[in-house]
């Protein structure tokens, strides 16, 4: 029984041994951790307090404060404060400045390092290998055991290359290829579209400051015709309703000047925004009236829709990554077949300080130079159908990448189409903003004229200030939008200016 007792005892003596054991070592590692893995386990095991608790990272916000997120110094090495920016100058600035760009960039330049990995399974791999031990073998022999150590070492050079796939390489290096056209496309519409968004924020901000120039007008002709209606209200010429019209209408003017100034902060938190640089830079702009107006349209939309098609460079893009889907497809079918490689070794494998027991006469080392060289052949037969589900998986994906390209072609036709109507109507638009404004101008005079001579009313003079103000801004709507239509069909058909199709 005590035996029994004993034995069943000590299986559990021996477990706790190798726990402590186990436990001392693992506690020995962990001390010899790297300071950042710990603060990064420690800070992954924290969670929120509550549900209704907002997590703080403190070590993030170190982090931040350590190494600033953002830094002036990119932007002031390409701002000159002292040049005023026309609108070719601001896509310059923004190309530069502007981190998308910078990103495009560098994915171009990732897919291009990515071709060359692809390229690089052509060419065979030579690997350096060399390891040393201290052994002891045991070999049985009448009447005992042969039993022997001391020291080995091998160093050799590993050769291997894989000399014909089916096509495997081919297709792999066919996908990388189609896919850096891809990243280099996308690099090119990435272009277009900050030229797109500069040009469509400029002629917003420009637009939001004449504006707050026509209100100022508008607010300072208000004022006179308040302090006219007061003038003649003293001298018993009019009466004081028509006194308190001309302060109502002064204050919205006042209303409407604030709320220009206020979209025009915004219009220029925009436009800086595309540009890639801080809100607190203040940018001598060419003024809106200066920029050049399209005259009318060269090419039929018929003729832009084709040459979209042929060079839009998203299209493009789709159109290489069809191509890349197609190279995955015949590479997931040519795995189907065998790989023929070539494999050889050759090095020196040196024994030391051998000692035997039974001692032998001598200790003895010994050298000599191993190598072989085989030529293998790698067939998989089986393997639960995923060769065949990958090529059905890659099939499907070329299928899905050819919809993608059909869905693409009719969103160039129907935006092309749509920025087409939208640029003739702004520009017939034009010319009748341009008659009302004309119009509005002299009805104003002659209505004030009238006003001051008493032959017209302050009711009169205010509904023709308020149509003079409002030809104003018809007027600065009708040439914003010209230039935003004609930059918007620009962009639709992938061009980089408009002076193909558009007459100026």
């Amino acid at each position: 029984m005590f035996l029994n007792s004993r034995n069943r005892l000590q299986p559990k003596c021996v477990s706790i041994g190798v726990i402590l054991i186990v436990t001392s070592i693992v506690l020995t590692l962990t001390a010899c951790m790297p300071t950042g893995v710990a603060q990064l386990d420690q800070s992954v095991a924290e969670v929120p307090a509550a549900p209704a608790s907002y997590w703080h990272d403190k070590q993030a916000i170190i982090d931040a404060q350590q190494s600033p997120l953002f830094s002036h110094a990119s932007e002031e090495s390409f701002i000159d404060t002292k040049l005023t920016y026309d609108l070719p100058a601001l896509i310059d600035l923004a190309l530069h400045t502007n981190p998308e760009t910078r990103v495009s960039w560098e994915e171009a330049k990732a897919a291009a390092a990515r071709l060359e990995r692809n390229r690089s399974v052509w060419y065979p791999t030579l690997t350096a290998m060399a390891f040393g031990q201290y052994f002891k073998t045991s070999f049985p022999i009448p009447g005992g055991a042969l039993v022997s150590n001391g020291y080995s070492s091998l160093g050799s050079l590993d050769l291997a290359w894989t000399l014909f796939d089916f096509g495997r390489r081919n297709s792999l290096v066919e996908a990388g290829v189609q896919r850096l056209r891809v990243a280099k496309f996308s690099f090119n519409r990435k272009h277009q579209e900050i030229t797109y968004r500069v040009a469509t924020s400029f002629f917003a901000y420009q637009a939001a400051l004449a504006k707050v120039m026509a209100v100022q007008q508008t607010f300072e002709v208000a004022r006179v015709g308040s302090t006219s209606v007061k003038a003649k209200l003293d001298k018993g010429l009019a009466t004081r309703p028509e006194l308190l019209l001309a302060i109502q209408e002064q204050a919205k003017a006042s209303y409407d000047l604030q709320d220009a100034r206020s979209s025009e902060i915004q219009a220029h938190a925009d436009l800086t925004s595309n540009l890639g640089i801080s809100p607190s830079y203040t940018l001598q702009l060419i003024n809106l009236s200066k920029l050049p107006l399209p005259e009318g349209l060269e090419q039929s939309v018929e003729k832009i829709v084709d040459q979209a098609l042929e060079q839009r460079p998203d299209l493009m893009a789709r159109l290489a990554e069809l191509r890349a889907r197609e190279a995955d497809v015949k590479r997931a079918r040519a795995e189907f077949w065998p790989k023929f490689s070539l494999a050889g070794k050759v090095g020196n494998q040196y024994w030391g300080n051998v000692h035997t027991n039974p001692a032998s006469n001598e200790i003895y080392s010994a050298s000599n130079v191993v190598g072989t060289a085989m030529l293998t052949m790698e067939w998989t037969l089986f393997d639960g159908f995923e060769r065949s589900n990958a090529v059905h998986e890659a099939e499907a994906k070329k299928e899905a990448s050819k919809a993608q390209l059909d869905s693409l072609r009719l969103e160039i036709m129907r935006d092309i189409w749509k920025a087409y109507a939208d640029t003739k109507t702004t520009l017939e638009k034009r010319e009748y903003a341009l008659a009302l404004l004309k119009a509005a101008e002299e009805s104003y005079a002659a209505t004030q004229e009238s006003y001051n001579q008493g032959f017209s009313t302050v009711i009169e003079l205010l509904s023709a200030q308020k149509d003079f103000a409002h030809a104003r801004y018809t007027e600065i709507d009708s040439r914003a939008s010209l230039l935003r239509s004609a930059a918007t069909l620009v962009y639709a058909a992938g061009e980089q200016s408009r002076g193909d199709f558009i007459s100026e």
